[in-house]
């Protein structure tokens, strides 16, 4: 019989129910990206997001002007779709333990609207963008975000490639 894990919080656990909690976290992970970020579900940033939900990601604030709580996300979220059409983001790694979720997201579309300060260009967009969630009490409490903002600047003829 394995020994049982001990969380940050204290709470025992078994292997097994921490196996079910991690594929739970890796449910909303999917969810946001499919849901939320994909098919424009904003309504269900606020059930998959904590109340006191803080997103880490100084390019949302950035490119985005975004706030770093769940309203700030959600205007992430409308200015990105709106600057790429067509969107489709395909989890192409996800990797959890405990609390925390990584995930690389591929995500592809068309530059139809103003994205990164740059008018629609019509132009393909390809990128591979990078998160970090810390999970509590089943919602998103915090958010890391990466994604090569000089490579999609580069996609758009923003940016001369080398």
């Amino acid at each position: 019989m394995p020994w049982p894990m001990v969380s940050s919080v204290g709470w025992e656990r078994n292997d097994e129910q921490e196996s079910g909690v991690v594929e739970a976290h890796k449910e909303v992970v999917r969810r946001i990206v499919h849901e939320v970020f994909e098919q424009g579900k904003l309504e269900l940033v606020d059930e998959l997001l904590a109340e006191d939900f803080v997103d880490h990601s100084l390019q949302h604030a950035l490119f985005f002007g975004a706030d770093s709580g769940r309203e700030g996300f959600k205007k992430m979220t409308m200015l990105a779709r709106a600057g790429v059409h067509d969107l489709t983001a395909e989890l192409d790694l996800v990797v959890a333990e405990g609390d925390l979720v990584a995930a690389r997201v591929l995500a592809k579309g068309v530059h139809g609207g103003e994205l990164l300060g740059v008018p629609p260009t019509g132009r393909p967009v390809d990128l591979a963008d990078y998160h970090y969630f810390r999970f509590r009490d089943g919602k998103v409490r915090e958010h890391w975000n990466q994604f090569n903002a000089l490579e999609v600047l580069q996609q758009l003829g923003a940016i001369a490639q080398p």
